[in-house]
């Protein structure tokens, strides 16, 4: 238990330490114990059968392109051009696969992290409305691209919320993860098809 309260409090200064003065190479070897206790105690090793390993990824996808879309009006200027952009840059990701496979670790890691991790750690104190703010609040606090305040950072905590919440529900850091990865990938999907138009004209 004294363990765990030191890595609980561990996270939560990492937390508003990045990444004005923790950078990401330093942020992440911090993190490596919070990693390696997550992973042997809080996650569940539980075969699953193929069909709830489908349900789960379909689902997650399905969660991570709905909630994306459902946010658009707060966080994009241009709802309409970005979810097109969003599509029609899907081709075109398979050239920046390096970036891709990073999205992949990265999101796997913040669950890890700010779901499972800290979730299950704040339920043994807090009730569960409470651990999923705090979860939330300190996932938002890491993304330095929420500043300055604004209807982006706002959609971005309503995204960490669902994401804490649908941990809580599910217990399933595959489902969060997919919800995660899939918004990231649409992003960065729109991302590169707005750069390479603005390229070429």
């Amino acid at each position: 238990m004294g363990l765990l309260a030191l890595l609980l409090t561990f996270v939560v200064c990492v937390s508003f330490l990045y990444p004005r003065v923790i950078g990401d190479r330093l942020g992440f070897m911090f993190m490596l114990p919070v990693l390696a206790y997550t992973v042997v105690f809080f996650v569940d090793w539980q075969f699953a059968s193929l069909t709830q390993l489908f349900t789960m990824i379909v689902g997650g996808a399905c969660v991570g392109i709905g909630l994306l879309f459902a946010g658009l009006p707060l966080s994009s200027p241009q709802p309409k051009a970005f979810m097109l952009n969003s599509m029609r840059g899907l081709t075109c990701l398979k050239e920046n696969r390096p970036y891709l496979l990073f999205q992949v670790g990265i999101t796997c890691y913040e669950e890890l992290i700010w779901r499972v991790f800290l979730i299950s750690t704040l339920l043994l104190v807090l009730p569960a409305w409470a651990a999923i703010f705090l979860s939330s609040a300190l996932f938002w606090t890491v993304h330095g691209e929420n500043r300055p305040l604004g209807w982006h950072s706002l959609e971005f905590f309503i995204f960490s919320m669902v994401l804490a919440v649908a941990y809580n529900l599910f217990e399933s850091v595959l489902f969060v993860w997919i919800v995660h990865l899939t918004r990231n990938v649409l992003i960065l999907s729109a991302s590169d098809y707005e750069q390479r138009q603005a390229s070429l004209s």
